[in-house]
This record gives structure tokens, C-alpha cells and sequence, in this order.
């Protein structure tokens, strides 16, 4: 896994594969270039699934998604058949632990896990962790710790495999996540921030400081549950609460009105986000300078000025794709995090 990479790293492959992004929504794809020593977009697409393909976490129908994969490679002209993909938060786990630097790693790992998952649990996922090279306390040492299901990743290459492709690096979303921000934002390593993923069946929360993930949560909410709370308020067909939610009128229902209801349930989203953040600052004694949004459901008319109504934290829209001069992207931000890994990135497999 990647994940524990600097930004350094990144940039060493010479050639960069597509990276797919694999959502409960659409499907996003970003393929990059090296121009000299920056990087430009050199593929970029998006396909919606034609019906209901995933079900919160479950997969309903294996084969469209195949033939999404497919037509869209067929779209954007690629004949690349090895992929950079990603495990999605909510099938993986990802937390960084501090312990005294008299502590062995393996030992603290093995410690931390055995009180989280039985032992059942642990011989079904591959683990790993990373001794990383900053520390916020001083006097410790911070472990970060992945894992993920093995059913999980064995079923998602045999997706791929089916599809044509063969997956050469699988990231975590959370890296991802995390990478796209720094890439974007080199600077910002000395003040947290928290980087929020807002998708069609999930929102995602990373805390990251110092160029690397911290505190990770999964939430179910999203723009689904938005949708589906606007079709019960005002008796609408599902087309009509998803162009109700995009801002147009529908039924002389006006968007302040179905923005009571979109409102509501970001509320309970944006609850989690504080509560994420407030674990981080409990935790390691920072506070979160910033939170970025991402994801298709990040373009909500007036999301922004909502969360920062009740937020004392500054709220902005990211923009994953800024490094090429590309704008309008949130929900390119997990695809991006995944075009910038390469084929031998080692540290970058699972």
C-alpha cells in the first residue's frame, strides 16, 4: 500500500496508468503525463451507470459494472490494460496509533489489533503498518495502520480481470484522498486539515497532517439519501428529486424549499465531520485549520455556505485537479490520489 509515501516518491515512475475510480455512482477515470517536471492530465472521464449498480455496499450487478469499465476504456480510446485502483474506506480500516519510541512496532501493532478485531477477523485481512517519519508528540512514535479484507480485493482483481485489465497498484481510499490534497497543496504540511468525500452512497472523512493520513471514518450519507429524502418530502419520481437537487424547479417546488431538506441531512454529515475532528484534536492536541470538500455530492448548490454558517472552521471546495489547471473536478479527487502511483511503486501495493 502507498499510502506511507512522500510526495517525493510520487513523481518516479515514468509512465503513469490509468487509474480508475470505482464508485457507487460512476465510474472516474485519470490518466497523467510528464511534461518536463509537472504533470498534465493526459486522459480524463467519467461514466454514470445506466441503472442502480451497487446498494450501499453491496455490488447488485456484477457484470454492468464490467461493461461500464469497458465502454468507457472504449470512450476515451485507452489501450492500456494494466490500472491503478483503490479500496474503498468503508471495506478498509486505516488509523495512526502514537506509542513511546521504546516500544517495538510489530508489538504495538499486534497489540492494537488483537483489541479491535478477534483472531478470526485478523487472519481474514492483510495487514500492515509503517513507522512514519514525522511525530506529533514528542518523545513517541506515529505507527500508521491499514488493513483490508482479502475476499474484498480477490473479488475487485477478478472485476478487473474480467474487464480486460490487470490492476499493477491498489491503494486505499484514504491515501488517495490524502495524496490528491498534497499534491495539489505542498506547502500545507504544518497545519491539519481535514479533506471530506462526499459521495453518492458515502461520505468519507480524513484528518491528515504533515503529508499523511491521521484519523479516517466512513459515514452512510450521501447524495442517494439526500435524493431519496427529497422524493418522500414532495412525492417525486427519482429523476425528479435528482433535477430538484441540481437546482432546477420541479412541480413549482423551489430550490430554498427542497434546500430545507437537502440541509438537514448534511447536517447530520457535517456532525460526523466535527466529531472526526474533535477525535483528532483529543487525540494529538491539534487543531483542524481547514475542511475541504470533494466528491460529485460536494457540488450541491450552497453546501459551502451552509457548513460554514455552522461551522467554525473555514469550509472550501477542493480542487483535485488544480495542479493541471483544471477546475469544476470534485469527484475526480479519489482518481487523481490513484493516477499519481506507478507501475513497480512497490509501497504502493496491497
Amino acid at each position: 500500500m502507498g499510502w506511507f509515501s512522500r510526495l517525493s516518491r510520487f513523481f518516479s515512475g515514468n509512465y503513469l496508468v490509468p487509474a480508475l475510480d470505482i464508485g457507487t455512482y460512476s465510474l472516474k477515470l485519470l490518466q497523467l503525463e510528464k511534461k518536463g517536471h509537472s504533470y498534465k492530465v493526459k486522459k480524463k472521464g467519467k461514466k454514470e451507470y445506466k441503472d442502480r449498480i451497487f446498494a450501499g455496499t453491496e455490488l447488485l450487478d456484477e457484470y454492468s459494472l464490467i461493461e461500464h469499465i469497458r465502454e468507457l476504456y472504449r470512450e476515451l480510446q485507452i489501450k492500456d490494460k494494466e490500472v491503478v485502483i483503490h479500496i474503498p474506506l468503508y471495506m478498509s480500516f486505516y488509523n495512526v496509533i502514537s506509542v513511546p519510541v521504546s516500544k517495538k512496532p510489530e508489538e504495538a501493532v499486534v497489540e492494537y489489533m488483537k483489541g479491535i478485531l478477534t483472531p478470526e477477523e485478523l487472519s481474514n485481512v492483510k495487514l500492515t503498518y509503517k513507522v512514519l517519519p514525522i511525530s506529533i508528540k514528542k518523545g513517541n512514535m506515529d505507527i500508521a495502520i491499514a488493513a483490508v479484507r482479502r475476499g474484498y480485493v480477490e473479488h475487485r482483481i477478478k472485476i478487473l480481470s474480467s474487464a480486460g485489465l490487470n490492476p499493477v497498484v491498489i491503494d486505499i481510499e484514504p491515501a488517495a484522498l490524502n495524496n490528491q490534497y498534497y499534491l495539489n497543496n505542498p506547502d500545507n504540511l504544518a497545519t491539519p486539515v481535514c479533506i471530506v468525500g462526499i459521495g453518492a452512497s458515502f461520505t468519507k472523512i480524513v484528518v491528515s497532517f504533515g503529508g499523511y493520513p491521521y484519523v479516517t471514518r466512513s459515514i452512510e450519507i450521501g447524495g442517494n439519501l439526500i435524493t431519496e429524502e427529497l422524493q418522500k418530502e414532495f412525492m417525486l419520481s427519482r429523476e425528479e428529486a435528482e433535477r430538484l437537487k441540481r437546482g432546477e424547479e420541479v412541480n413549482n417546488i423551489s430550490y430554498s424549499e427542497a434546500f430545507k431538506v437537502i440541509s438537514s441531512v448534511l447536517r447530520r454529515a457535517f456532525t460526523e465531520v466535527m466529531w472526526t475532528i474533535d477525535t483528532f484534536r483529543e487525540r494529538f492536541d491539534l487543531e483542524v485549520s481547514s475542511i475541504k470538500l470533494y466528491g460529485g455530492s460536494s457540488k450541491i448548490k450552497g453546501i459551502t455556505e451552509f457548513f460554514n454558517e455552522i461551522s467554525n472552521i473555514e469550509v472550501a471546495l477542493g480542487a483535485p485537479l488544480s495542479f493541471a489547471g483544471i477546475s469544476d473536478s470534485e469527484e475526480f479527487a479519489v482518481a487523481a490520489g490513484l493516477s499519481i502511483r506507478y507501475k513497480g511503486d512497490e509501497n504502493a501495493k496491497v
